[in-house]
C-alpha cells in the first residue's frame, strides 16, 4: 500500500530499526550465488542501500513484510504459488490506511480510523446532505405564492441498519444517537442488508432516506457507512463545507500504468479540528422506533416466486442473513434453491448460479460451466421473455459495471420523492425469483 507522501520516514524506520531486538527479515540481507543474486537480479528494498537475492525477496513477500507495500519489485512474484500471491494481495489490501470514499458512503479500518465518534460525525454530515437534497428537490417541484408565509415542515424519518460484522453494532449505536440528536425520527431496522433496507425505504411512508453501517466490498476488519435517498440513490456531499478534503490518487496496487489505474478517493480530516455540522435541525431530538423490516421483506420476496415450485437455482453467498432468507424460501416450498459458499468446489446443481456480492443488491450470473453471463445480453433476453403479463417490469443493465436492476411502474414507492413514476429494484433474491419464472426449459441460456 502506498504510504502518505507526508510520512516517508515510516518506511525507512520499518526497514531497519536498530532498537528492535526481535528477529527481522532485514537481518538476512544475504546474496546467494546459487540463486542468481548478483548483477541485474538484485532486489533493493525501500530504504535499503544494497540488494537482496531473489529467494530473500520472495521470502519477504510471502511473510507479508509491510515495507514490500512500497517496493517497486512487489509484483515480481514468479516462483510463488497462486494461493500465496492471493494471500499477499489480501494482506496488502488489509493494510490500507485512511478513510476512503465509496460509491454510497465511506470505508475505513475499524477503530484505527473509523471509530464510534467519527461515525457519529459522518452520520451528521450525511443527514445534513440528505436534508439539503430533499429541500432542493422540493423547491424545484413546488411553486409557492409570494404572499404565502413559509412554514417549516417537520423533519422526515430516516431508516438505520447495520450488517453482520462484529463491530457494526458499536458504530450503529453512535450513528443512531447522532441522527436522533439532529432531530430526525429514527426507524431502527437492526441487522439487515442493503437490499432489505431499500425495500423498507420504498414501503415506509414519509421516509427521507436510509443509513447502513456496513463494510461491504472491503476486508473483514474494515467498517463503513452508506447513505441512500428516498429513491435508493447515492447522496452528493460537498466535503469542504464540513472541513473535510477529498483527495484522489491512483491505486498503486492495481495493474496498469499511472494514467490507467483506478482512482481512490481518500478523505483527509483531523477529528480534533473537525468543525461541527451546525445547529440542531429541530428543537427536540428525534424519536427512535423499531421497524420489523425482515418480516415484511420476506413476505415481499415470496411474491417473486409465484409458480416456481420445482425449479432449481444455485445461490452463492457467505452472508448469514442472505443464507437464512434462502433457507426460509426453501421451507416455504416456493422453489429448490441450492446454497453454496464462495469456497465451495461442488459441481453446480442447476444451469444458473447467482453469485451474491457483499452488497446483496449486486450479483453476477454464471452458467453450469462457470462462465459469467454478460449483463447487457441478459437484460435483452429477459425483456423479450417478459412480454405480456409482466408489462410493468423492465430489466436494465450497465455494461461497464455489470450491474442489473429492475424498474417497476405499477407500485409507486411509498417513501420515494414526490413525482416518482417508477421504482428501481436492485435485489439478488427478487431477481432470482424472476429468473425462475421466465427461464422455463432453460430458454434464457439458448
Amino acid at each position: 500500500m502506498k504510504q502518505p507522501q507526508d510520512q516517508p520516514e515510516e518506511a525507512e524506520g520499518d526497514c531497519c530499526d536498530p532498537g528492535d531486538t526481535l528477529m527481522n527479515l532485514s537481518d538476512f540481507n544475504i546474496l546467494d550465488p546459487a540463486d542468481g543474486g548478483f548483477g541485474e537480479n538484485l532486489f533493493v528494498c525501500p530504504g535499503a542501500t544494497s540488494g537482496v537475492s531473489r529467494a530473500v525477496h520472495l521470502a519477504r513477500l510471502h511473510a507479508g513484510w509491510s515495507v514490500c507495500d512500497q517496493c517497486e519489485w512487489r509484483r515480481h512474484t514468479e516462483g510463488l504459488s497462486e494461493h500465496a500471491v492471493d494471500e499477499i494481495q489480501r494482506i496488502r489490501h488489509f493494510r490500507r490506511e485512511g478513510l476512503e470514499r465509496s460509491e454510497f458512503g465511506v470505508r475505513g479500518p475499524w477503530l484505527n480510523v473509523l471509530d464510534r465518534c467519527l461515525a457519529e460525525r459522518l452520520a451528521e454530515v450525511f443527514c445534513v446532505c440528505l436534508q439539503r437534497s430533499c429541500s432542493s428537490s422540493a423547491a424545484r417541484t413546488e411553486v409557492v405564492p409570494a404572499d404565502t408565509e413559509s412554514r417549516r415542515e417537520p423533519l422526515r424519518s430516516i431508516i438505520l441498519g447495520y450488517d453482520a460484522r462484529a463491530f457494526s453494532q458499536d458504530l450503529f449505536a453512535g450513528v443512531a444517537t447522532a441522527v436522533s440528536r439532529l432531530g430526525f425520527p429514527v426507524h431502527d431496522a437492526g441487522r439487515t442488508t442493503a437490499a432489505a433496507l431499500h425495500e423498507a425505504i420504498r414501503r415506509t411512508p414519509g421516509v427521507l432516506g436510509g443509513l447502513l453501517v456496513t463494510g461491504a466490498g472491503c476486508p473483514t476488519a474494515w467498517a463503513g457507512l452508506d447513505v441512500f435517498d428516498a429513491a435508493g440513490e447515492s447522496v452528493p456531499v460537498v466535503w469542504k463545507d464540513f472541513g473535510i478534503r477529498l483527495l484522489q490518487t491512483a491505486d498503486e496496487n492495481a495493474a496498469g500504468t499511472a494514467g490507467t489505474r483506478p482512482v481512490i478517493s481518500r478523505l483527509q480530516l483531523d477529528t480534533r479540528d473537525l468543525p461541527e455540522t451546525g445547529r440542531r435541525l429541530s428543537r427536540s431530538s428525534g424519536t427512535v422506533s423499531a421497524l420489523d423490516t425482515e418480516t415484511s421483506y420476506r413476505r415481499w420476496l415470496s411474491t417473486w416466486y409465484v409458480g416456481t415450485s420445482g425449479r432449481s437455482l444455485v445461490i452463492v453467498s457467505d452472508d448469514p442473513l442472505v443464507r437464512q432468507r434462502v433457507q426460509w424460501l426453501n421451507d416455504q416450498g416456493v422453489a429448490e434453491l441450492v446454497l453454496r459458499n464462495r469456497q465451495s468446489v461442488e459441481p453446480a446443481a442447476a444451469a444458473i448460479q447467482l453469485l451474491v456480492e457483499d452488497d446483496d443488491r449486486f450479483f453476477v450470473i454464471q452458467d453450469a460451466e462457470g462462465r459469467i453471463y454478460p449483463a447487457d445480453l441478459l437484460a435483452q433476453r429477459l425483456n423479450r421473455l417478459l412480454g405480456s403479463g409482466f408489462g410493468h417490469l423492465t430489466v436494465h443493465a450497465d455494461a461497464v459495471t455489470g450491474r442489473i436492476w429492475l424498474t417497476d411502474t405499477v407500485l409507486p414507492a411509498a417513501g420515494a420523492i414526490r413525482g416518482s413514476a417508477a421504482e428501481r429494484i436492485e435485489d439478488v433474491l427478487a431477481f432470482g425469483g424472476l429468473l425462475l419464472r421466465l427461464n422455463v426449459g432453460g430458454r434464457l441460456l439458448v
